[in-house]
């Protein structure tokens, strides 16, 4: 188990690099912090790359460090740990993880399609009741925030190693799906038909849009159903990632019957 202690270290100089989503796209991997969350990529078998424990917590994971069956284990300085880790107090782990290869079903199933979601939090959200719910994957559309940016990952809670997350920048996965099938499902305040009152089939898309702007021209004319989720109570509109989950759990319920 090698020891880092300098800032000029190459393995150091890379994790800072994994800050950028041009250098996450390029070289397929992306940085993850915590015990649970490294745990979880165990787990999941995610393809590790790496794992890396400050200095300071090394005797409380050393038996962690041992058991883990990878080549690359690391120490680090503290302070180096912590420049490295983007929270206020980092839990003394963390590790490099390459992306998963995103092979996808499309014989049937529920999907949700993020457009333009801005907020990491709400995009970690979605991805984690989506996978909660069994739906085969999660598809963005260019635009959206990079689901592998520390924010969002967090938010995920592990869900990131379990559900496919597929880049779909003009849509054109959407318009195949389309012709295989599947049904999109797009949430909009002036839907005259209530979300409730429709059977959905069993190849569906759910499409959620931007925090502030809603679904796009470009999804709204493609979509086959376009619904709205009743609001009696007078609010002017739902989190993004409250109406998918409503809008998902409403589907899982119907195909539960």
């Amino acid at each position: 188990m090698d020891f880092i202690q300098s800032k000029d270290n190459k393995l150091i100089k890379e994790i800072k690099k994994l800050k950028e989503k041009k250098y996450r796209d390029g070289h397929q991997k992306f940085f993850i912090e915590g015990f649970r969350f490294v745990e979880e990529a165990f787990k999941s078998r995610a393809k590790v790359d790496c794992l890396l424990v400050s200095q300071g917590q090394a005797d409380k994971y050393m038996s962690f460090m041992e058991s883990a069956s990878l080549t690359e284990k690391y120490i680090v300085k503290d302070n180096l740990f912590r420049d490295i880790c983007s929270t206020e107090t980092p839990q003394g782990m963390a590790a490099v993880i390459r992306k998963r290869h995103q092979d996808l079903d499309f014989s049937q199933g529920l999907f949700v399609l993020t457009d333009k979601v801005q907020d990491p939090g709400n995009m970690g959200t979605i991805i984690r009741t989506a996978h909660a719910v069994g739906a085969k994957g999660v598809i963005y559309s260019s635009g959206t925030v990079d689901p592998y940016n520390e924010k969002t990952l967090r938010a995920t809670m592990g869900s990131i190693f379990y559900i496919p997350v597929i880049e779909d920048k003009n849509l054109e996965l959407i318009s195949h799906m389309s012709r295989e099938g599947y049904k999109l499902v797009a949430s909009s305040l002036e839907a005259k038909d209530n979300f409730y009152d429709v059977r959905y089939s069993n190849k569906l898309i759910i499409a959620v849009g931007n925090e502030g702007n809603g679904i796009s021209e470009q999804v709204e004319n493609m979509a086959d159903i376009k619904v709205r989720i009743p609001m009696p109570g007078g609010a002017e509109s739902l989190n993004v990632s409250v109406a998918a989950s409503v809008m998902l759990y409403e589907v899982l319920r119907q195909n539960s019957k």
